[in-house]
């Protein structure tokens, strides 16, 4: 529960606006009609010098991400000057982040927000309670998600000097098999379409957390592979559905700010994985606590199953004929999406699985030291995806995303072939515009398919991704050991640059409800 008391003194000019309802971007305010049944409230909207009298009122929310909202207004007239005591009171309704949004919100509510202003942390819609605990619930589970993910990322270059031959090429064919079971994504998102979003990511991420423990006891890198084929790609299945719930949920203008956000989240369980990285110095078997650092998503997935809600887009599917035209996948779209996404993917997959080979073996580095580096270059990279976020929803999805492609390539590239503060400072540049991709590219795919097919086709189009990235991994693996991490990521940059000039040919999807953009196919 957040409160707080504001006092202000002044001419009776400046009373009239702390007596009307609230209707911003944070709250939508409501008067409690017996909030002081000893005024004539219309008398005082009509003449501020009545208003000025001693008196009270109060206000609830009737629209905002607030399970609990009052404010109370008191006045009184002292001598020339009007006093005005305010007290308000409220809870916010989404769980998990309040820590974060209460001060921000506090802020906002003592004065209420001026008109046209947008402070950069809000969205750029008025979030009801049901959305607002959608979006934080969603920011949850990426968060899982993301440390399910990045276990591997960081210590296979550990697991494969322990249990393997520890070269490069054995490590990209792990990441290379490890994505064959995108089958299991696509499988489980077809599954979403049937019988739910929410039914389908609380199994599959408990499913996922399972394989990720049992990951920690791997005889062999075989045993290894096929766990991490299973536990990855079914955290990719639960991130989606939840995803997809937050996306049919939110208002036309703030889903792109969503998808920013989850990936914030996202990025966060990564880097705990990332911090957990010196356990892999600790012994040559170190690189196994890492894995066994999955248990604290446990409470995390019991707590999200609790607070997740059934897509309401999706509980009306019932109610509509089979063949509606806005059931039906644009053929165009699905190509156009499958090339950038294969594309990007040709690139990404090979650096991120790679990087902390390459300052390993090349650079040097420790594993502490590959912390340092990566929390240091990486974490600047949340400016970028709020950047993106707001560009995206506020001035559409290209303006964010091909400037953010063109450098991803460029300074990624770059970074493979420098060393000392030039090799810090394009990691930094590159992570930080190449975030302002994450935005567009996280609401593309689930905004241009009908929510009758959104799982399946997400589940599809994660199918090619993959594709894209099993192709970077091998032709990285091989590019490296030939010629070395400089000539191999320079040619795998030419991705992200030829799907720069895609994107241009991408629909517009930002301000549009879903049901719009999707009709007639």
């Amino acid at each position: 529960m957040g409160s707080r008391t504001d006092q202000w003194r002044g001419p009776v000019e400046r009373f009239a606006v702390r007596l009307e309802p609230r209707d911003d971007l944070t709250v939508l305010e409501v008067e409690v009609p017996d909030g002081d049944p000893g005024v004539d409230r219309a008398e005082d909207r009509r003449a501020p010098d009545a208003a000025a009298r001693a008196g009270t009122r109060t206000f609830r929310s009737e629209g905002g991400p607030f399970s609990h909202y009052v404010r109370e207004v008191r006045w009184h007239r002292t001598g020339d000057e009007l006093v005005v005591d305010q007290h308000l009171e409220w809870r916010l309704a989404f769980p998990y982040w309040r820590w974060l949004y209460r001060p921000l919100i506090g802020r906002v509510l003592a004065n209420g927000l001026a008109p046209g202003a947008r402070p950069w942390w809000l969205f750029p819609d008025r979030l009801s309670a049901r959305q607002a605990q959608t979006v934080a619930t969603m920011s949850l589970f990426s968060l899982v998600a993301g440390l399910l993910f990045g276990q591997l990322t960081q210590v296979l270059t550990f697991a494969s000097s322990d249990i393997g031959d520890g070269s490069s090429g054995e490590q990209a064919l792990i990441f290379a098999l490890v994505r064959i079971g995108a089958v299991l994504t696509a499988f489980a998102m077809v599954q979403a379409d049937r019988f739910g979003r929410r039914r389908v990511a609380i199994w599959v991420f408990g499913l996922a957390i399972a394989t990720s423990l049992a990951t920690a006891l791997a005889p062999s890198l075989a045993v290894l592979t096929v766990l991490q084929a299973v536990s990855r790609n079914l955290a990719v299945a639960g991130l989606l559905a939840v995803d997809t719930i937050s996306v049919e949920e939110l208002p036309a203008g703030s889903r792109a700010m969503a998808a920013g956000l989850g990936a914030m989240a996202y990025g966060l369980g990564a880097g705990i994985a990332v911090l957990a990285l010196p356990l892999a110095d600790l012994t040559p078997w170190g690189w196994r606590l890492v894995f066994a650092m999955s248990v604290i998503t446990v409470p995390m997935l019991v707590s999200g199953a609790r607070n997740l809600g059934e897509s309401r887009r999706f509980q009306l599917l019932a109610s509509e004929p089979v063949g509606t035209p806005h059931r039906r996948i644009s053929g165009t779209r699905f190509v156009l999406l499958a090339a950038l996404f294969l594309l990007v993917n040709l690139f990404v997959a090979p650096v991120s699985q790679l990087q902390n080979d390459y300052l390993r073996a090349d650079r040097g580095f420790s594993g502490m030291t590959i912390t340092i580096f990566t929390v240091l270059t990486g974490t600047p990279a949340a400016i970028g995806v709020i950047l993106g976020g707001r560009l995206a929803d506020g001035r559409g999805r290209r303006v964010a995303l091909v400037p953010g492609l063109v450098a991803l390539g460029v300074f990624t590239a770059v970074f493979f072939w420098v060393a000392g503060p030039a090799m810090w400072t394009s990691a930094l540049v590159a992570g930080l515009l190449g975030a302002l991709t994450v935005a567009p590219l996280g609401v593309l795919a689930p905004e241009l398919f009908p929510t009758a097919r959104r799982g399946g086709a997400r589940g599809a189009l994660n199918v090619l991704a993959v594709l894209g990235s099993v192709s970077g991994l091998v032709l990285a693996g091989a590019g490296v050991d030939a010629w070395g991490y400089g000539p191999a990521f320079t040619l795998l940059a030419l991705g992200p640059i030829v799907a720069a000039g895609l994107a241009f040919a991408v629909p517009e999807t930002r301000g549009r409800e879903l049901e719009d953009i999707n009709q007639g196919g």
